[in-house]
């Protein structure tokens, strides 16, 4: 006896779970996508948001001992900071001076557990007057976007839910597209319907290996916070896991015994001796606690043309923060955790893009706008394939349901793209030194792109697309300009000076613009197109009507 004909076969079953399951992912994964690839320039981003800072070239110079900044006095100077203005916070940090921040960065967690941040200056002590830099997220902002949302944990498991629908997609394309790799070499331009799946098929094709990579590596970076059941079932807190892990001392719970800290001018010296390099950040816990302790960073120092998945890191020395007594070291280059954690080590250098130099960000970069046109196209096919032939997946309210998804197409990539530029204008128009200036930035990329979503639901669909798009390239192709007009600055002269960094921003920004620009040229001529056939298809169907 035959078996039964199963109707829906595992490619179709495939098939429905890549459209539906991809099409709820896919604004999300744009976001990310567009966003990470963004934020592999984070540096120079933020140095062109900050004009201030010196460029590159002229703040890699000062990695050895003798860099021209008093430590031990400015680490004196931070204490003496703490003692006057926060000597009940839990936590003290000092980034120490150096040649892209000559200002002391003070940083302490509040009894209630809230993060504070203040700088003064390295000759001083006196608070850092910023009312003339331009105070900004800079690229941090596109780095946060990218795996939290600016939400926190909350976002972090957001992101880490979309990532694991994201291996899901790729891996039920694959089934469902039997001749994927077949129809990577084939496009076929103007054909609406099939071109849109054959630019899907490409940069799906092309980038794969990435996009496996990628997304596995940013699941593993987190594993901790995705996967804490076991942490927490022989462990009393994520930070005794990572000590055992390390092996490293834990910190000792606050007592509540007043004890004076160690002079940390004699630690730093102590420190650096050790670890043959110029500390970069001192870390306090329990300041002014019997439980304290002092943990003092090493500068991380690239080496040209050293580019390694295991990178040496800056080593660190820790001290009884009482009695000033050594606990721990840990030497540049030193790794620990076993095979386990270089493993994880390694993917999270992966994910980060940590080795390779320029080439390897790059190549990031490029893979990763591959990645969001992938999420691009997979969301505008499903809207290219139903304004054909609806399935009538939701009865009688289908209209309404595939205009909404048609907003939340275009405001989550054209929407978010003109959301991007707009944070640069941001930076530019908003004035310096008013208060909160990073977070009014942040704000206005949001506002921005809640706007185009307002817009997207008022307007036609391809008017909003035009229109979002056309905005997008105006600020793009006018963000130098709008450097000139405020700071004085644009790319020419910026590759006079040989610095590349901020040129790049706006040679990026240009190259974005007029593929904006073009891109809404070729809808607003193939819109044209659509409204002179219209009639001439009414006609015909008339005139086959009158001869009948």
């Amino acid at each position: 006896m035959s078996e039964p004909v199963v109707k829906d076969g595992l490619r179709q079953s495939m098939a429905w779970l890549h459209t539906w399951g991809g099409l709820w992912a896919c604004w999300v994964l744009f976001v990310v996508f567009l966003t990470g690839s963004l934020g592999v320039f984070d540096e120079p981003i933020t140095r062109w948001m900050k004009p201030h800072l010196p460029q590159a070239a002229e703040a890699s110079g000062g990695t050895g001992m003798d860099d021209g900044f008093d430590r031990p006095n400015a680490v004196r100077m931070g204490h003496d900071w703490f003692v006057e203005n926060q000597p009940g916070a839990h936590f003290w940090g000092i980034g120490l001076p150096s040649d892209e921040d000559p200002s002391i960065r003070l940083f302490w967690q509040d009894p209630q557990e809230n993060f504070h941040n203040a700088r003064i200056d390295s000759t001083t002590g006196k608070p850092v007057d910023g009312s003339h830099e331009r105070d900004s997220e800079g690229g941090h902002h596109f780095v946060h976007m990218h795996f939290e949302f600016h939400g926190g944990t909350a976002g972090i498991w957001l992101v880490g839910f979309f990532t694991m629908a994201m291996l899901v997609g790729l891996v039920s394309g694959v089934i469902t597209h039997k001749r994927i790799f077949k129809d990577f070499f084939t496009f076929r331009p103007g054909k609406g319907q099939r071109s849109w799946l054959d630019a899907h098929n490409a940069v799906s094709v092309l980038s794969l290996p990435f996009q496996l990579m990628i997304a596995y590596t940013g699941l593993a970076t987190f594993y901790a916070l995705y996967m804490p059941v076991g942490i927490a079932t022989h462990y009393s807190n994520e930070e005794a896991y990572f000590a055992d892990l390390l092996t490293q001392p834990a910190q000792e719970e606050h007592t509540g015994i007043a004890a004076p800290l160690a002079k940390l001018d004699e630690l730093l010296v102590r420190g650096e001796a050790q670890l043959q390099r110029p500390v970069s950040f001192v870390s306090i816990e329990h300041p002014n606690d019997s439980s304290s302790s002092v943990r003092l960073f090493g500068r991380f120092i690239e080496k040209s043309g050293e580019y390694r998945l295991l990178g040496d890191g800056g080593g660190q020395v820790l001290f009884n923060g009482v009695t000033g007594e050594q606990t721990d070291i840990q030497m540049p280059g030193e790794l620990r955790g076993g095979a386990s954690q270089d493993v994880q080590s390694v993917m999270a250098n992966l994910h980060f893009a940590a080795f390779g130099g320029h080439a390897a960000r790059w190549l990031y970069f490029i893979c990763g706008l591959a990645g969001a046109a992938m999420m691009a196209t997979g969301a505008i096919l499903f809207m290219v394939k139903r304004r054909q032939r609806s399935l009538h997946e939701f009865g009688a309210r289908t209209p309404q349901v595939y205009r909404l998804i048609e907003v939340l197409n275009i405001a989550s990539i054209s929407g978010l793209a003109l959301a991007c530029i707009a944070f640069f204008w941001a930076n530019r128009i908003i004035p310096l030194g008013i208060s909160d200036r990073p977070e009014w930035e942040i704000a206005a990329f949001f506002a921005v792109w809640l706007a185009t979503f307002v817009h997207a639901a008022l307007r036609p669909a391809n008017r909003a697309w035009i229109e979002q798009l056309l905005a997008t390239a105006l600020l793009c192709l006018a963000l130098p300009l709008l450097n000139w007009l405020v700071v004085g600055d644009q790319f020419i002269a910026y590759l006079q000076r040989g610095d590349g960094e901020r040129a790049g921003v706006e040679l990026v920004a240009i190259a974005f613009g007029l593929l904006s620009l073009w891109t809404a040229r070729r809808l607003w001529h193939k819109s044209q197109q659509a409204a002179h056939a219209k009639p001439r298809r009414e006609r015909a169907r008339n005139a086959e009507a009158e001869v009948a």
